[in-house]
């Protein structure tokens, strides 16, 4: 996309000015992934974050003679210190973090996610604490764009940390040094001014809609595409485009001339989404009943016309948004609406997206009267306490539903390994 000037016009404009009087530098604290600083998995935005204010680096190893000299090295109990302090963040560059940091309670916790290293990705462990840092963080960077989208559905704030234009879209100054940022370097900064200031994001909707006119630019050159025409689509749909209908049936369309057999499900249900976040909620059930390919799917759209007939249309609208993974688009409209189911229905949603907190601070004394019921929470309330770095409260709570569900001693393991892994991040085992 050839456009650094509108992008830097863009969020300058969005972005609060810096006044050192109101808003003083930050502290940055970074929480690595293992192998030292040749394994930091985006340097550049380490350098980024140098040039806003400190950087300190968590390790049990000596400093490295490739680590930045502007990057300090600190103990786990130094940065503990640290992030007591105001102006400080937690910036988390690997999931297995999740606890040893989140215990610490930072004041403003930014999320780098790496890609999995050797047998990390076969790993349970690493999508649910992924899925838990997402829940807890104000600012989300990943390399991945599968991974961004996820993130822009759920609606958190978040920078996708790669791009085709290698051109420099900006710059910022240090010790009379002036560094060329890419795009999303850019878009970082300012996302990362936005989060710091507690500023409304802008960033990540002008992030879609540049990957938007990227995928549009891409289709006219390619034609109608089953790939590229559902992701035009899908970034449409963010940005309530009333194009993202006939980008969707295109792809629909090419995915059924190409065989894909699973098209109806992967391509055709997402038109459910499109038409329910614009109010047309019968089409919207229409299209889901269509896509119902189960037993279990085709039981729940049964549910859902009955709501639909009673009257429930928010109610139905929520719901094939969450289906369709839209869970910023459901709470805004659970958020409006209130009541007990509406409750419910944003616990669901809290306890999916790894929001533990605020799906602890919805559940009411009438909710865990059965021991099912009692169970699940005991486990949630574990989780919650294990999170907060109370340890022995969450041990006893998973031992408790232990009593009804074995499973829940895998909680316990959980702990357990995330406390050697993070002796391996720091570099005291190997």
């Amino acid at each position: 996309m050839d456009k650094p000037e509108s992008i830097l016009g863009i969020v300058e404009e969005t972005t609060p000015k810096k006044d050192n009087r109101e808003l003083p530098p930050i502290r940055y604290i970074l929480f690595p992934r293992k192998g030292g600083w040749s394994t930091f998995p985006y340097p550049g935005i380490a350098a980024l974050l140098a040039a806003e204010g400190e950087v300190f680096y968590v390790s049990s190893q000596g400093r490295s003679d490739e680590m930045p000299p502007a990057i300090s090295v600190v103990t786990l109990t130094e940065a503990e210190v640290l992030l007591q302090q105001n102006h400080t963040a937690a910036v988390i560059a690997h999931p297995y973090w999740l606890t040893a940091v989140h215990s610490l309670h930072p004041k403003i916790s930014i999320v780098l996610l790496p890609d999995p290293a050797g047998d990390e990705a076969d790993s349970p462990l690493w999508e649910s604490c992924i899925s838990r840092l997402v829940g807890a963080a104000d600012l989300i960077g990943t390399s991945s764009e599968t991974r961004y989208m996820k993130l822009a559905f759920q609606g958190v704030r978040a920078v996708w940390l790669g791009g085709e234009d290698k051109a420099p879209a900006g710059s910022i100054h240090k010790n009379d040094l002036e560094i060329p940022l890419r795009d999303y370097e850019l878009l970082f900064l300012h996302a990362l001014r936005q989060t710091t200031a507690e500023a409304p994001d802008t960033i990540t909707p002008l992030q879609c809609s540049m990957r938007a006119d990227y995928y549009r630019q891409l289709r006219s050159k390619t034609g109608p595409h089953e790939t590229i025409s559902f992701l035009l689509a899908a970034y449409e749909y963010l940005l309530d485009d009333s194009r993202a209908a006939a980008s969707l049936k295109e792809a629909f369309t090419h995915a059924i001339m190409n065989g894909r057999s699973d098209c109806v499900h992967s391509h055709y249900r997402f038109l459910s989404a499109i038409h329910a976040k614009a109010g047309e909620v019968e089409s919207a059930l229409q299209v889901y009943g269509i896509s119902a390919g189960n037993e279990q799917e085709r039981h729940h759209y049964e549910q859902l016309c009955r709501w639909l007939e009673a009257g429930e249309i928010e109610l139905v609208q929520a719901e094939l948004l969450r289906l369709n993974d839209d869970y910023g688009a459901a709470l805004g409209i659970l958020d409006a609406l209130g009541g007990e189911t509406a409750r419910h229905w944003k616990f669901r949603i809290y306890r999916e997206t790894g929001c533990v907190e605020d799906a602890l601070a919805l559940v009411h004394a009438a909710d865990i009267q059965d021991r099912s019921s009692r169970r699940d929470y005991q486990e949630l309330s574990g989780t919650a306490m294990a999170l907060r770095g109370e340890r022995h409260g969450a041990v006893r709570q998973f031992l408790e539903a232990a009593m009804e569900n074995e499973e829940a001693l895998a909680r316990i393991v959980e702990m357990e390994l995330l406390d050697h892994a993070v002796q391996q991040l720091l570099g005291e085992v190997p």
